[in-house]
């Protein structure tokens, strides 16, 4: 999803971008085979290098520690390894799920973590290994948007279950400063022209619950408020989760000199995607 929004974004700005994964029709390559990804380096010659993958699921993180570890936490340290030998800049996506009981708190960069579960550890595994090479950007956020292919995002489950009027099951402890992928992409472009190092928030500029967020989504996209009831994240698997993720995004926005988008701002452009891939019959 992310990879998708970036690379259309820099295309779009006249940038030349190199994909690299195992359905790439640039380089088909296995991420966790050293030998293959350094083919990528030696033939792409890249001088900026941006890791959008990840093993994000919280539940398969906790059932597969060690591929957790290898794709989230050793991938950004060789890939880190990699932009140092042959000089390229280097940005690691990372997460905001290292913060919890403080409801709608706003977390910055320098703020106590508490990694309670493998997604949160391997993650923070990666970003320590990233930042070993000091030509390193780590954003920490929280991305939400359309992928259009392959199983629902969380926008698109949340559209399809209101289309198809389910009753969904909204959590009023969970909070996040989400961002929609086509905007994540358009302020990286910014960041891209300034090459900061570090670690840097990258969210919005809001702090809502996930109910709050579906229904104001709800309200914007169709008008109405759906039938719900409401849980608890805590509720939803055996995993241990995180369930205060706001971000603090004063550090990025002094950098950029704008501020992140509010929750309107966020909904409006999940609505014009949705629009859009509605009108070309892509959802």
């Amino acid at each position: 999803m992310l990879g998708q929004a970036v690379r259309k974004r820099l295309e779009d700005n006249g940038e030349n971008v190199i994909g690299a994964s195992r359905s790439s029709k640039d380089f088909s390559v296995d991420l966790l085979d050293d030998k293959n990804v350094e083919i990528c380096f030696t033939e792409a010659k890249p001088g900026i290098v941006i890791n959008a993958s990840g093993l994000i699921s919280i539940d398969g993180c906790e059932s597969n520690p060690d591929m957790a570890y290898r794709l989230n936490g050793r991938l950004p340290g060789i890939l880190a390894d990699y932009c140092k030998k042959y000089h390229a800049y280097f940005v690691q996506v990372s997460t905001d799920h290292y913060y919890s009981g403080d409801h709608n708190g706003r977390h910055k960069e320098t703020d106590p973590m508490i990694l309670v579960n493998e997604y949160a550890r391997s993650k923070y595994a990666g970003e320590c290994f990233s930042l070993l090479y000091p030509n390193t950007l780590v954003l920490r956020t929280n991305v939400i948007g359309f992928r259009g292919k392959g199983a629902d995002t969380f926008i698109e489950w949340v559209i399809h279950a209101i289309e198809n009027e389910d009753k969904l099951e909204l959590y009023d402890d969970f909070y996040t400063s989400s961002i929609n992928s086509p905007d994540f992409a358009r302020i990286l472009t910014d960041i891209l022209k300034k090459k900061p190092v570090g670690i840097y928030n990258l969210g919005a500029s809001y702090v809502s619950s996930k109910k709050d967020f579906i229904i104001t989504l709800a309200k914007e996209l169709f008008g109405f408020i759906p039938p719900h009831t409401t849980g608890s994240v805590h509720d939803i698997s055996r995993s241990n989760r995180a369930d205060s993720l706001g971000l603090d995004t004063k550090k990025i926005e002094t950098l950029l000199g704008y501020r992140m988008p509010s929750l309107e701002e966020t909904v409006q452009s999940i609505k014009s995607d949705y629009l859009k891939r509605k009108e070309h019959h892509e959802i």
